[in-house]
């Protein structure tokens, strides 16, 4: 059981790096502030963008397949839903700044 554990927490902590998103963006004429600002305003997007998912999904769970089938999730699969919705968070973020005109500069 705990060798299960440590390889759940492994596998955690690998997905982290692996769907990092890059923190710093260029565009020509634009100054780190500004650049921050978009940032903080795409990450805003994405977060809400997120959470209207979270609900969705937790709605649909709820009224699909059966009722017992749902009421048991393991610390796997909440390990691998929250790696989903991160990699989905920082590829909102990418999306819009690229959107925005910016390229990654990291």
């Amino acid at each position: 059981m705990r060798l299960l554990a440590l390889a759940v927490l492994a596998l955690s902590l690998a997905g982290c790096s692996l769907f990092s998103e890059t923190s710093s963006w260029t565009k020509p004429g634009m100054t780190a502030d500004e650049a921050q600002a978009d940032l903080a305003t795409c990450k805003e997007i994405a977060w809400a963008q997120q959470s209207a998912d979270e609900k969705i999904d937790t709605d649909t769970s709820a009224t699909m397949g059966d009722p017992g089938q749902g009421a048991v999730d393991t610390e796997l699969s909440q390990n691998m839903s929250r790696q989903r919705s991160g990699k989905r968070t920082s590829d909102i973020v990418a999306d819009c700044m690229r959107q925005l005109g910016y390229t990654p500069a990291d």
